[in-house]
């Protein structure tokens, strides 16, 4: 191989490389103070927990529009304190027990006090990030929407 082509092969190379570590995506971040930043994609997740005063499983989905979180539905087994009382559409029971509330409310960022004693977890793409095993308890959390290059996602920044 002459000198030309390993240089346009390592140019080349070197250009795919940085492009790839310097290419802002958006993705969404996991921030909580003492913690290096976490990264999610930007897909469709649901955020689940045990409710403090129900003691039963509650979970909503939350779409990822342009830079904000759509929370679509919320699911519940019991009525009781926090539960939505108005829906966009009638209430309806899913085949597992919930009672499944329509909801399209936007949020910009979503905050929440992580605990193992709720289980607070979310869930993408059939994988399982439980919160509470990555962050101490009573952990304040900010999930956003931001743009990300693949070096800040390695570092943590």
């Amino acid at each position: 191989m002459n000198n030309r082509i390993k240089v346009l092969l390592t140019g080349s190379i070197l250009a795919v490389l940085l492009f790839l570590f310097l290419f802002p995506e958006r993705t969404i971040k996991l921030e909580a103070e003492g913690y290096d930043a976490r990264f999610l994609p930007d897909e469709t997740f649901e955020l689940h927990w045990i409710h403090s005063i129900e003691k039963s499983e509650w979970y909503e989905v939350y779409e990822v529009e342009e830079n904000a979180f759509l929370l679509t539905d919320t699911y519940f087994e019991t009525f009781g304190a926090g539960v939505p009382h108005q829906s966009e559409s009638e209430p309806e029971v899913t085949e597992e027990g919930f009672v499944k509330f329509t909801v399209n409310d936007t949020y910009d960022a979503l905050y929440l006090n992580v605990s193992e004693n709720v289980k607070t977890t979310i869930i993408q793409n059939q994988k399982e990030y439980p919160l509470y095993d990555f962050y101490e308890a009573n952990t304040a959390l900010e999930v956003k929407i931001v743009n990300t290059t693949l070096l800040q996602r390695i570092t943590g920044g």
